[in-house]
């Protein structure tokens, strides 16, 4: 099964890796700054805790504190871990959110969620669902006529489960060179849908799976539709405030406000920070949300806890399709040591994390790096995030 991240993760790969070497610079693009040289040398292993924790010397590194450390010491620039439980919420974060200047990394730092996001507009679709505004096994042709071939036969629950069938966009070589003539170019969801729609569809609707950003960016077009407003106004007004989630947008452009840990991609051992280069439009609604470890777990539980949506259609959320087995409505499904868990995992090249949660909401973790798979492997970043998420 191709992992649940957005395909962001090979196309940005390769637009910063051509990028570096045929221009050396994001000059003329989103920065005037150079590309950072920032080799393994300038790494450190300085620790911060969350909580308020005795002298280091004299109590002995939590679990969360060995998870943290360990994904430093295998290379990642920074790392941070978060734990909600019905009784507590604790965390822990190693090394840096920044490497030139030297900045710490904090339990409160923003990242780029890349397709977590994905479970934020699942969860507003189905709300609209439960609403009567919409029906599930709608044809994606009546909410976006003319935009999508053979929109007729694909439903909306083929969008949420990555049964449609589209070609993913970020699959599209020609959507990558278009990417790399500006990396800081703003895209509207339309132009991403193009270079979908430019391949032939992978299979016909439903019967496979394989996942495609084309089928949220397409549901994130669909809330526009049906609500009239512009998606971020939509996730802000059920989802954000509702929750109080005060660090979590879905910002536009490259800045985003401080505290934000910069990812970094891996080049031959140079470490290049993407976070002034790159433009989040590419993903839009398949993975634009920025967050902060608390704020993640805060809406998972609140989720799963049944708080935002009516229980049948919390079940259909949990529930795996026929072909995908372990992705439900915008929800990966996973067997740990400690029991069934629901969420998902993003990565944006240089900002990757896993989330899971207990199947009532109660126990939720996040496990964040700030740096590609080549530096810190997915196997690495998973287990952490699985024993992060068994220590409560």
């Amino acid at each position: 099964m191709r992992r649940s991240r957005t395909g962001l993760a090979g196309a940005v790969a390769g637009i910063a890796a051509l990028a570096l070497c045929v221009h050396g610079s994001a000059s003329g693009r989103a920065s005037t700054e150079p590309w950072s040289a920032l080799r393994t040398s300038s790494f450190g292993a300085a620790v911060t805790q969350g909580t308020t924790p005795a002298p280091a010397a004299a109590k002995k590194p939590t679990r969360l504190q060995r998870i943290v450390r360990g994904l430093v010491a295998a290379r990642a620039p920074g790392a941070l871990a978060f734990l909600r439980t019905a009784k507590a919420a604790r965390n822990a974060a190693a090394g840096f959110a920044s490497l030139q200047p030297r900045v710490q990394m904090r339990a409160a730092d923003r990242f780029r969620v890349a397709s977590v996001t994905k479970t934020f507009v699942a969860t507003v679709v189905l709300q609209l669902a439960g609403e009567g505004k919409l029906g599930l096994d709608d044809p994606v042709e009546r909410w976006l006529p003319g935009t999508v071939p053979n929109g007729s036969a694909i439903t909306l629950r083929q969008l949420l489960n990555h049964t449609s069938g589209l070609f993913d966009y970020t699959d599209n070589p020609d959507a990558v060179s278009a990417a790399l003539a500006n990396l800081g170019r703003e895209w509207t969801p339309r132009e991403l849908l193009a270079y979908a729609f430019a391949r032939p569809p992978l299979f016909a609707p439903g019967a496979n799976w394989s996942y495609s950003n084309t089928n949220y960016v397409l549901l994130g077009l669909v809330i526009e539709a049906v609500t009239g407003k512009k998606v971020e106004q939509v996730l802000r007004d059920r989802l954000f405030e509702p929750l109080g989630l005060r660090s979590t947008s879905f910002p536009s452009g490259i800045a985003v406000e401080e505290p934000f840990a910069h990812g970094y991609l891996n080049q031959a051992g140079t470490l290049v920070d993407l976070a002034p280069i790159l433009n989040p439009s590419w993903a839009w609604a398949a993975g634009q949300i920025v967050s902060t470890a608390a704020d993640l777990t805060k809406y998972f539980s609140a989720l799963l806890e049944g708080r935002l949506l009516p229980p049948a259609l919390l079940a259909q959320m949990k529930s795996g399709s026929v072909v995908g087995g372990t992705y439900g409505l915008g929800l990966r499904i996973t067997f740990t040591r400690c029991g069934r868990a629901f969420g998902h995992d993003g990565d944006f090249i240089g900002w990757r994390n896993v989330v899971w949660s207990s199947a009532n909401g109660r126990r939720v973790a996040v496990v964040m790096v700030n740096v590609d798979a080549t530096r810190l492997s997915w196997a690495r970043l998973e287990a952490a995030a699985t024993s992060a998420f068994c220590s409560g």
